[in-house]
C-alpha cells in the first residue's frame, strides 16, 4: 500500500520522460549509483529534526524561487506532475536538482540537510500526508504496521505544520 501512495504522492520538477519539454542540465548529472530504490524510499522515517532542516530549506527554497524567474518558471514540485513518472525516477530527479542547481544547493547547506534527505524527507511526507488524508475521509480503514503507518503518525502529530510546509511548497492548497 505504501508503494502506491508514494507513487500517487511522489511529486517532482516539470520535467519527465516523453514530454515535449526540453531536457534540463541538471538530469545528466544523475550517476547510475546515485538513484534511490524503492525499498530505501519505503523504509525513511519522518523526525522532528529532519523536519525542522526541511522546513528550513523549503522556505529558503521558496525564496530562491520567488526570487528568481527562471526557478519560478520550473518550480522544484508540482501536483500535477504527480503520476508520470515512479517515485524512484522522481526521488532522483529532484536530488539532482537540489544538488545542481546552486541556489537551492545553498538552501539545503544552510539547512544542513543533504539534497537526497531532502528528496526523501519529501516524497515520504507527500506520501504520508496523503494516506492520512484517505484515513481521515474513510477512503481506507488502516495503513501497514511500521514504517508508513508511523509516517502517517508523524503527520497527524505534526497536522498542522506539515499543511503548512506543503501549502508553502505549492503541493497542497490551504482546503486540503
Amino acid at each position: 500500500m505504501i508503494l502506491l501512495l508514494f507513487a500517487i504522492g511522489a511529486v517532482f520538477g516539470t520535467w519527465s520522460p516523453g514530454t515535449d519539454s526540453v531536457r534540463p542540465a541538471y538530469v545528466e548529472h544523475i550517476a547510475p549509483q546515485d538513484t534511490f530504490n524503492i525499498k530505501e524510499l519505503a523504509e525513511y522515517r519522518l523526525t522532528v529534526p529532519a523536519f525542522r532542516q526541511f522546513v528550513q530549506a523549503s522556505q529558503l527554497i521558496v525564496t530562491a524561487t520567488a526570487e528568481d524567474a527562471r526557478l519560478a518558471s520550473e518550480p522544484l514540485f508540482t501536483r500535477d506532475i504527480a503520476v508520470l513518472d515512479d517515485v524512484v525516477a522522481a526521488a532522483g530527479h529532484v536530488e539532482a536538482r537540489l544538488k545542481f542547481e546552486p541556489r537551492y544547493a545553498s538552501a539545503l547547506r544552510i539547512a544542513s540537510i543533504s539534497a537526497r534527505d531532502y528528496a526523501k524527507f519529501a516524497l515520504a511526507l507527500f506520501a504520508a500526508r496523503m494516506a492520512h488524508g484517505f484515513l481521515q475521509s474513510g477512503a481506507i480503514r488502516s495503513v501497514t504496521k511500521g514504517v508508513a503507518a508511523d509516517n502517517v503518525a508523524f503527520v497527524a502529530e505534526h497536522e498542522a505544520e506539515v499543511a503548512a510546509v506543503l501549502q508553502l511548497l505549492g503541493v497542497e492548497t490551504a482546503a486540503f
